[in-house]
């Protein structure tokens, strides 16, 4: 599918921000539509960035595009989004997803490196914040893999009862990315678990 127009892209970003930004929408569930008027995207200043988006990507390219800026925090005005930066951002992000299950293996082995079993990379003691939050804000822990890794033990749901408000908005992320991942890329969590056994039981 390829975007129609430069407004088709615009209500695809639209639709995206809210997506991680308001609880209440889900890209999904209405198919990413949102209440967009086509004769005031004609007046606005940053017509020409949805333009130029709509030349140079496919929908769905356009999709992973956005994506794969807001998941690295470069969520702001879409002017700044075509910048060097932000085209390797897109490119980190491709190769990430194609290569997540040696990733994953790469950065399970990481952690197994760490003092403790594997459960507690995921418990807050003595009151610093999970091991495992804090190999991702060190970039040792892709969002993929920690998205992967709550597919399979749920570790967000206790995160949230900490009421901290760091992990509550990372929760916040990984809950948000989780169905665009899932639509990019098929998640064997038998496969995963046998990673993890294999690196903490071994």
């Amino acid at each position: 599918m390829i975007a129609v127009n430069g407004f088709d892209s615009y209500r695809t970003y639209l639709a995206i921000k809210q997506h991680f930004n308001n609880k209440t929408y889900d890209f999904f569930k209405y198919n990413g539509k949102v209440r967009a008027n086509p004769i005031t995207y004609e007046s606005r200043k940053d017509k020409y960035f949805f333009e130029k988006a709509a030349k140079r990507f496919k929908h769905d390219d356009w999709i992973d595009y956005v994506i794969s800026n807001i998941t690295q925090g470069n969520e702001g005005w879409v002017g700044n989004m075509f910048t060097g930066a932000n085209l390797i951002n897109y490119q980190k992000w491709k190769k990430q997803v194609e290569s997540m299950s040696y990733n994953f293996s790469n950065e399970i082995a990481i952690m197994s490196d760490y003092d403790g079993s594997f459960n507690e990379n995921f418990k807050m003691l003595e009151g610093k914040h999970p091991l495992a939050y804090r190999l991702y804000s060190r970039r040792k822990l892709s969002l993929e893999t920690m998205v992967i890794l709550d597919d399979l033990i749920n570790y967000t749901s206790v995160w949230y009862k900490y009421n901290d408000i760091i992990l509550n908005e990372f929760c916040d992320l990984i809950k948000a990315y989780r169905p665009f991942l899932h639509n990019r890329a098929k998640i064997d969590k038998n496969k995963f678990k046998k990673i993890i056994m294999e690196n903490f039981n071994g």
